[in-house]
């Protein structure tokens, strides 16, 4: 009988060793949309926990669909075992690129703040460019990027621009620190402006601090020493006032970069403190009504509206709190449309080896909008809108700007 009493060195295996934690039961690759729809990619199982256990410091981590990984995450949000799926299959990504070296494709896409400064500063030449056939048939040849993919558009007035010109409330309750993203700086300044207004309707001062990309592209396109870079000036000029305020996103990839992979996947150092304090901000909003904070002097709105949840949202784990707001607002007809994910993945379906596969993964979701009709398709998540109606030929929405037309701003 041995009697010899230890203190284990950790409370859960996973903290000690999260590969080992995998207990094979592929409930990963039953949830894996780029799995389920190409031989190539062997799944999350065999390419994240299985191959870390035989991937060594010492030489590069390419194995062959390696590159497939679209980043989703739904492998992690279904692991019984709280696996890091991600981290070991981004690891090894990004290991292969080191040495490898990266493309002028991939260079750039990681870069997306380097690319929307580019985009504002030549907005007309821009977006003429990205729909000149022609100039698409060029890039696709000697950049990668597929013809058919539609490009965001750019706009010459940034939201940083808009916001200094702002006039700040007086009275207010409370402050809250915006992490607007790229997109809204330089793509859609609009949904950033409803963004304010609804903060500022229920009482809130909006400070809009200095910030950089959060650093997802970057990560996509298997560079986390730069994804680590972003987060870092982020973590530097973010935590001070996270000391003070909370902060909100209204891109549920930026909100869970800042939540979660910036201590869990980039290691940054001080990030926690960050994350603590950073919401979605839907599910920021409706803390307010359960708070009993919220306006709920809504106008009526007679929409029949579709949402679906990106894939980066189910991984916040705070559940669907859009839905649950815009069910608040009177004549509002609202369906979740539950058909996996949109396959565009931000940069991942953009590419020209990837477009066909982005398309095939979101084929479903494409056949039950079209099925369904709507006025609007609602996703909290702007490459999945551009998906959406790109595959369906939907008009799309973030929910704050159903959320805005009830307030009055139309």
């Amino acid at each position: 009988m041995i009697t010899e009493e230890f203190e284990p060195t950790t409370d859960t295996v996973e903290e000690e060793a999260s590969v080992e934690a995998c207990t094979k039961c592929t409930a990963c690759n039953t949830v894996c949309p780029v799995a389920r729809s190409t031989d190539i990619f062997r799944g999350p199982k065999a390419l994240g926990p299985d191959m870390e256990r035989f991937r060594s410091p010492q030489e590069a981590a390419v194995t062959p669909g390696l590159d497939l990984c679209s980043g989703c995450k739904l492998c992690e949000v279904t692991c019984p075992s709280q696996v890091s799926i991600q981290e070991y299959i981004r690891r090894a990504q990004n290991q292969g690129a080191r040495e490898k070296g990266r493309s002028l494709r991939d260079w750039v896409l990681g870069r997306t703040r380097l690319l929307g400064k580019l985009g504002s500063m030549t907005a007309p030449l821009a977006n003429f460019g990205n729909r000149n056939p022609l100039f698409r048939v060029l890039m696709e040849r000697f950049v990668g990027i597929h013809r058919r993919r539609p490009l965001p558009k750019y706009q010459w007035l940034t939201f940083e621009r808009w916001f200094k010109r702002h006039p700040r409330p007086v009275n207010s309750r409370r402050k809250v620190a915006y992490f607007y993203g790229c997109w809204v700086n330089y793509n859609d300044r609009r949904l950033g402006e409803r963004a304010v207004a609804i903060l500022e309707r229920n009482g809130i001062e909006v400070v809009v601090p200095h910030q950089q990309c959060c650093g997802i592209p970057a990560v996509v396109n298997s560079n986390m020493d730069l994804a680590r870079r972003y987060g870092r000036q982020n973590v530097r000029h973010l935590t001070p006032l996270a000391e003070e305020m909370d902060i909100v996103a209204s891109s549920t990839s930026c909100g869970l970069m800042l939540k979660h992979d910036y201590g869990h996947l980039l290691d940054i150092p001080g990030s926690e403190r960050l994350g603590a304090k950073t919401y979605d901000i839907m599910e920021y909003l409706w803390m307010l009504h359960e708070a009993g904070e919220l306006d709920t002097d809504f106008q009526t709105v007679p929409m029949r509206l579709l949402y679906h949840a990106p894939c980066h949202l189910k991984s916040h784990g705070i559940g669907y709190p859009a839905m649950r707001l815009l069910r608040l607002i009177p004549g509002v007809h609202l369906e979740e449309v539950d058909e996996g994910c949109c396959g565009i993945s931000g940069t991942f379906g953009v590419k020209v080896e990837k477009y066909d596969l982005s398309m095939k993964i979101g084929s479903r979701l494409f056949e039950a909008v079209k099925a369904a009709g709507s006025d609007y398709v609602l996703a909290d998540c702007e490459t999945c809108r551009m998906q959406v109606e790109h595959g369906a030929g939907a008009t799309s929405a973030h929910p704050l700007e159903i959320l805005a037309k009830a307030y009055g701003h139309g």
